[in-house]
C-alpha cells in the first residue's frame, strides 16, 4: 500500500493562502526516486508565482523548489546508485507534472526527485543546512556553464579545485550573497576563476568565505569606477546576476563595457534580454533545458563529492520559520517581506 501524502495546495492563481490536503502518491520512474521529505526551503520563486499567477497551468497546485528528505523508493535505474534510507537534498519543481500530477513539487510529504539533480546528504550535516543548495546550484549552475549562457569551465569533481582565480579569468557575481548567488560564487570559484562578489557591505566576510577574492557593496555611489580599477588588466569572463535589479544589469552593463573581455551577462530574471545596453548582451537561463546531462551531470557529480570532502558551504544559513506543511505559508510572507543573506526553511 503506498504511504499517505499530504501536500500545501495553493487553491486557485493568486491565492494569497495555501491549503494543506491529501495529495497523491507517485512512485518513481526511470532515474527517479521519491523522498520523504524532512525540510524544505523557501524561494523567491515561491513568492512570485503565488502572488502575481504566473507559470502554473492548471490548478489547485503544489509549488516549492527545495527539498531534503530520506529515500524511501528508488527506480531500479538507480539502484546502483542510492538506497532506501539515503539522506539525500534535491531540485523540486512545480512546473513538471507527470499525469497531471505535481509530484516533483517540493511543498508536500512525498516528492519525487530526478537525477541528476540530487546528492547525498553527509551523515554530520542537518537536513535543515543542506537544504538551502538545491536550487542555488541549478540557477547558478545554468547561469554559468550551460552553452546559451555563460558557458564557463566547470569544476571537476576528480580533481582537486583551482581555487585563488587558477585559472587566470575573472568572473562577476552580483547578488553575491543571495541564495542562487552564493551558490555561483562557490561554483565559478571551485572551478578556478577569480571571483569578484557585489553585495551589501555587511555580507562581505559571508561572501569571501566562499570563495569571492574581492568584494564590493552594492550600494556604493562610486562602485562603476571602483570595480574599473580593479578589473583594470584582468581577463574578464562575464557577469551573472543572481537577483531581479534593473539597476543591477545597468551598473553590470556599463562596467563590462568599460572593461576588457566578454560583454556578456546571464541572468536568472524572466525578460532580462531586453535590457542589455551600451553593446553588452544580456542572456538568461529561463529558456534552458535544466535537465541537460552535458553540464547538470558533472555539476551535481562535482556536488556530492564536495559534500563529502567538504568543499562546499551550506549558504547562506537556514533559519527555521516553522514546522510542519502548515508553516509553509508562513516562510513564504515573510519571504515576500524581504531576507539578507539567509535563506528560509520549513522543517516537516
Amino acid at each position: 500500500m503506498s504511504p499517505k501524502n499530504r501536500a500545501s495546495w495553493l487553491p486557485a492563481p493568486k491565492s494569497a493562502t495555501n491549503v494543506v490536503e491529501s495529495a497523491p502518491y507517485t512512485s518513481p520512474t526511470t532515474n527517479e526516486l521519491v523522498i520523504k521529505t524532512k525540510a524544505i526551503a523557501l524561494n523567491p520563486a515561491d513568492v512570485v508565482i503565488q502572488q502575481l499567477g504566473v507559470l502554473i497551468q492548471h490548478y489547485p497546485a503544489i509549488l516549492g523548489c527545495d527539498v531534503a528528505g530520506e529515500v524511501v523508493e528508488v527506480d531500479p535505474s538507480l539502484a546502483d546508485r542510492y538506497e532506501l534510507g539515503n539522506r539525500v537534498i534535491g531540485t523540486a519543481s512545480c512546473l513538471d507534472t507527470r499525469d497531471g500530477k505535481y509530484c516533483y513539487a517540493g511543498f508536500q510529504e512525498y516528492v519525487v526527485l530526478k537525477a541528476p539533480q540530487i546528492a547525498k546528504i553527509p551523515v554530520d550535516v542537518s537536513y535543515q543546512d543542506a537544504v538551502v543548495l538545491p536550487l542555488g546550484i541549478l540557477a547558478s549552475a545554468s547561469s554559468l556553464f550551460a552553452v546559451g549562457t555563460l558557458a564557463l569551465s566547470i569544476p571537476d569533481a576528480a580533481k582537486p579545485p583551482h581555487g585563488g582565480g587558477g585559472l587566470g579569468k575573472t568572473v562577476v557575481v552580483w547578488g553575491a550573497s543571495s541564495s542562487v548567488g552564493s551558490c555561483g560564487v562557490q561554483l565559478a570559484a571551485q572551478a578556478g576563476y577569480e571571483v569578484i562578489g557585489v553585495a551589501s557591505g555587511k555580507n562581505h566576510q559571508m561572501v569571501k568565505s566562499l570563495g569571492a577574492a574581492a568584494c564590493f557593496d552594492q550600494n556604493d555611489p562610486s562602485i562603476v569606477d571602483s570595480m574599473l580599477s580593479y578589473l583594470q588588466g584582468k581577463q574578464v569572463e562575464g557577469a551573472f546576476c543572481s537577483i531581479a535589479s534593473d539597476s543591477a544589469l545597468d551598473t553590470l552593463s556599463e562596467i563590462l563595457d568599460r572593461s576588457e573581455g566578454r560583454k556578456l551577462v546571464a541572468s536568472v530574471i524572466p525578460g532580462a534580454e531586453t535590457k542589455g545596453s551600451k553593446g553588452v548582451t544580456i542572456v538568461t537561463n529561463l529558456k534552458l533545458d535544466v535537465h541537460d546531462t552535458q553540464y547538470m551531470e558533472p555539476v551535481w557529480k562535482w556536488l556530492n563529492q564536495a559534500m563529502v570532502e567538504k568543499k562546499v558551504k551550506y549558504a547562506p544559513p537556514p533559519e527555521v520559520v516553522g514546522n510542519g506543511l502548515e508553516a509553509v505559508q508562513e516562510g513564504v510572507d515573510l519571504l515576500a517581506k524581504g531576507v539578507s543573506a539567509k535563506k528560509l526553511v520549513v522543517l516537516v
